[in-house]
């Protein structure tokens, strides 16, 4: 009896101890698009001077991330110093790296960036702290053309953020 015990308690323990955030190949490399499901092209490290820089977190984020932009993009950031971030996006289709759109104000994409998956609006914001001690935050808005597959600017605007 207690071998069957110590059998039983060995094999709960193997299964517990199993890497349950383990993913599959098919669900790295694919997603799901549109009720269809695409696989991820190869990454085109050619296609922009910033992709062969900053190769390896490109293409660790653009394997553990899914589309986050504009139905087809995957937008990868990393710092750039002091709470500044700069990134880029790849498209899925066939890997073409697009470098973010950089305001020279800030000299990179701000504190952060926000996307959607299914929007082609994307936002930057830079966060600074007044002398007053109020947080603030300039937002500002980028359209999206996937026809000239550039950014264009549509709008700034700087609101206090309560502390």
């Amino acid at each position: 009896m207690r071998r069957l015990l110590l059998i039983t308690l060995i094999a709960i323990s193997l299964v517990s101890c199993q890497d349950k955030t383990k993913k599959t190949e098919d669900s790295i490399s694919t997603i799901p698009l549109n009720s269809e499901r695409t696989v991820k092209a190869d990454i085109n490290f050619k296609s922009n001077p910033i992709a062969e820089s900053y190769r390896t977190v490109i293409t660790e984020k653009y394997n553990e991330l899914e589309v986050n932009f504009a139905s087809y993009y995957v937008i990868t950031t990393w710092g750039c110093g002091s709470g500044c971030v700069t990134g880029v996006m790849v498209d899925i289709r066939d890997g073409f790296v697009y470098s973010m759109p950089e305001d020279k104000d800030w000299g990179g994409n701000g504190t952060y960036i926000e996307s959607k998956k299914e929007s082609k609006i994307l936002k930057t914001v830079a966060v600074a702290q007044s002398s007053s001690a109020e947080i603030e935050e300039s937002r500002k808005y980028w359209e999206w053309n996937e026809d000239l597959k550039k950014f264009r600017f549509i709008e700034e605007e700087s609101v206090l953020v309560k502390k």
